[in-house]
């Protein structure tokens, strides 16, 4: 039986080797390609969703794009520059800006989209900036005002004024030789009357916490020989005082101050764009709001 053993080892090792080699055979030529085959099947599938993505992202574009070209200024880059900053210089002049100037400078070219940089400057009142954005804002150019700079001049009403624009020139463009006719959809109001509070404001001052509007005091309500209601507003200067009725103004410290109503002991008043109530001995800057 001993000797016997060798012959039964021999089948039970080819078995084994024939086994592993079975194995090898059966990883090289099944299980990896298989594998090649799912890794591969997992980078189209993912390929075709990013391709989907992009092209779902494009679409939603393509409408905005058309937009764009819409309002683009024209193609051509001299032709744009040109018309952009006479439109420019016709919508200052129209406003009565003192002394307005309007530079450009090279423009910033990209893939189909040439950056068009103007400064423009002048002098201005608050109520010829306020129409000066008004009208900028109502055109549907493709522009926006990158920074505005405000300096005071001294003169209660005139205001340095600086705007570094930029405009944009597609290379596809609706617009070959003039502007866009199309109005802007930006403003929140249609009237330019709906901005011209901003006038009231003076954004330089303290607005109603001033010295001068701190020491103009309501002393008495009255009325005169008609009978018609008058408040007194002492202004604290070489006791000078002012005899007020309903519907007048007065500028204090830049500030305008409109008398809205006069009652029994207090007047409301709108002072710095806001409404309020004034009591008689109390100072204007006192004043308690109501909007």
């Amino acid at each position: 039986m001993t000797g016997n053993r060798p012959r039964w080892l021999l089948p039970l090792f080819g078995l084994v080797v024939g086994g592993y080699v079975f194995y090898l055979m059966l990883d090289r030529f099944y299980y990896q390609p298989l594998e090649t085959e799912s890794r591969l099947t997992t980078s189209l599938e993912k390929r075709i969703s990013e391709t989907r993505l992009k092209l779902k992202r494009l679409n939603t574009k393509l409408p905005r794009r058309a937009q764009l070209e819409s309002r683009s200024l024209p193609a051509d880059v001299e032709m744009a520059s040109s018309t952009y900053q006479t439109w420019l210089i016709n919508l200052v002049s129209s406003l009565g800006l003192i002394n307005p100037t309007v530079d450009s400078t090279s423009p910033i070219l990209e893939a189909g989209i040439s950056r068009l940089q103007f400064k423009l400057r002048g002098k201005a009142s608050i109520k010829q900036l306020t129409t000066l954005l008004f009208e900028f804002y109502r055109s549907g150019n493709l522009h926006k005002i990158r920074q505005l700079s405000l300096t005071p001049t001294g003169s209660i009403d005139q205001l340095d004024i600086q705007l570094s624009i930029e405009a944009l020139s597609l290379d596809r463009s609706d617009n070959e030789l003039e502007l866009t006719a199309l109005a802007s959809n930006r403003l929140s109001f249609d009237k330019l009357a709906d901005y011209m509070t901003i006038t009231k404001r003076n954004v330089f001052s303290a607005g109603s916490a001033s010295a001068g509007i701190r020491a103009a005091r309501l002393t008495a309500v009255t009325s005169d020989g008609q009978g018609i209601a008058e408040a007194w507003i002492s202004l604290g200067v070489a006791d000078k005082t002012l005899f007020m009725k309903a519907g007048d103004t007065v500028q204090i410290d830049s500030v305008e101050v409109v008398i809205k109503e006069i009652q029994d002991d207090s007047i409301q008043l709108e002072m710095d764009g806001q409404i309020g109530t004034v009591q008689v001995g109390k100072s204007l800057g006192d004043i308690e709001l109501t909007r």
